[in-house]
């Protein structure tokens, strides 16, 4: 049973502040959120806690020293199916905080290692997507951190799985230095490379899931398209938000999605420094990591939806200055002259192997356990 809405900026309900001082394992996630939702020293005030480990998508526009940024599947996936390691990351109570949650493997190890409680914080509707959410308290998240308490005991829930993430990004730079040309190497390049306080709009689906994998940029301001994960309309959604501020935006887009959208740049606003970049793995390369039979008409036809097509076209058609890249050694020249053009929007596409993305990233999970 969900206790009532608490709409009120005074004070938090008491039955979640027993809840919370009572509970020696806290999960806070952090998901979908505009910039500045916390000051640093509410962000200290959270992360002081021992009992308290908090987790932030890449799309939270938070980083912390003390935070679990963006790569929870990173912490999640090498211990997935080790039965103990998994069961000690299991929480008393889990707090959420933003909008749609992107990890899937949070949401089923959630749903599998079940919590007593779940609290939604904040004026976004509260889904219950662990199966036990005890209440949804509309107050500002800051407000919420400003009334909560410092368990001061020696056990501490986020050490040991802050030190098992940091443990993970030591290993992992062994792996990127070893990978081959793919979509995972090319995002790899991409955010290494980035420059500072842009706008950074994602592609719906494998982007911002790859971007998962990367620490952002703390310059930078992260916006997505998220609900129930359609690819259309992140490039319009890009174009307007670029329209409407004065920050350099650079939209990361796969080869679905901007083809689908690719009317977006069908307007006369488009600012000059606008910059698109496209994975172009010649289909909806995120069905082949899923599990089920691959390589067949059906599955290339209605699932990965492969194709031959570019962007080059549709760029000639909207005066749009065009950069193709086909493996690493061209990445380098192409991107510098895509970044610093900025007499007109910018395209470069980026061209992957449709049948080895899939199995780098898979790959990449199992070399960390």
């Amino acid at each position: 049973m969900v206790d009532p809405i608490i709409e009120t900026n005074a004070s938090i309900p008491s039955l979640f502040i027993d809840r919370w001082e009572k509970a020696n394992r806290k999960l806070v996630i952090l998901s979908t959120l505009n910039p500045d939702v916390f000051t640093q020293d509410q962000l200290n005030l959270l992360t002081s806690d021992p009992t308290v480990l908090v987790m932030s998508e890449v799309s939270s526009n938070i980083r912390h020293e003390k935070i679990i940024w963006g790569g929870i599947d990173t912490l999640i996936a090498p211990i997935e199916n080790d039965e103990d390691a998994i069961a000690h990351l299991q929480p008393d109570m889990v707090v959420t905080i933003g909008g749609m949650i992107v990890s899937k493997k949070i949401k089923q190890y959630l749903r599998r290692f079940e919590t007593q409680y779940h609290y939604h914080i904040g004026n976004r509707r509260a889904y219950d997507t662990f199966f036990k959410l005890a209440g949804h308290i509309k107050t500002a998240p800051s407000h919420w951190v400003d009334q909560l308490s410092i368990n001061e005991t020696s056990d501490s829930y986020r050490d040991y799985w802050l030190q098992f993430f940091n443990n993970y990004l030591i290993k992992r730079t062994d792996y990127l230095a070893a990978i081959p040309w793919s979509d995972f190497r090319a995002f790899n390049l991409i955010f290494d490379s980035l420059p500072d306080d842009i706008v950074l709009q994602l592609g719906n689906s494998s982007t911002i899931r790859y971007a998962q994998l990367f620490p952002m940029n703390p310059t930078h301001t992260v916006f997505s398209n998220r609900g129930t994960s359609g690819i259309d309309g992140s490039t319009s959604t890009a174009i307007g938000a670029a329209v409407a501020q004065d920050k350099p935006t650079v939209c990361i887009t796969g080869d679905l999605s901007f083809l689908y959208d690719s009317n977006a740049l069908w307007n006369n606003y488009i600012p000059a420094n606008f910059k698109i970049i496209v994975i172009n793995n010649s289909g909806g390369g995120i069905f082949r990591i899923l599990p089920g039979e691959k390589d067949n008409h059906t599955f290339d036809t209605y699932f990965e939806t492969t194709h031959q097509l570019d962007a080059s076209h549709l760029c000639k058609m909207y005066d749009i200055n065009y950069h193709r890249v086909d493996g690493e050694d061209a990445f380098a020249k192409a991107y510098e002259k895509f970044l610093n053009d900025n007499s007109k929007p910018q395209l470069l596409e980026i061209f992957t192997p449709r049948l080895e993305n899939d199995t780098v990233l898979l790959d990449y999970f199992k070399f960390l356990k």
